[in-house]
């Protein structure tokens, strides 16, 4: 597995610990909701799944939605970071 894929990896388990985490539920969904959110999160979902599909293309598949790797690696960051986000992406994930 290459360094891309094992930090990719990372992010994505980030991202479902945090999903996993902080159920007393102290945000909403509605707080953040704003189009921006929700499209990086279906940026970072779309990203991912044909990542997954087709993993020796990797750069490509960034260029095509508009990432680099450290785009990419950031993005998954900001969604670990917010509880409702992580959930968000990890319901679209399964």
């Amino acid at each position: 597995m290459n360094a891309y894929l094992r930090r990719a990896a990372c992010g994505a388990a980030l991202v479902l610990a945090a999903a996993c985490g902080n159920r007393g539920g102290g945000e909403t969904a509605e707080a953040t909701s704003a189009p921006s959110v929700v499209a990086g999160v279906d940026l970072a979902v779309a990203t991912a799944q044909a990542i997954q599909a087709k993993p020796t293309a990797t750069d490509s598949i960034l260029g095509a939605h508009g990432l680099t790797r450290a785009g990419f690696d950031s993005l998954m960051y900001d969604i670990a970071a917010d509880p409702a986000l992580a959930r968000s992406y990890a319901e679209a994930m399964r």
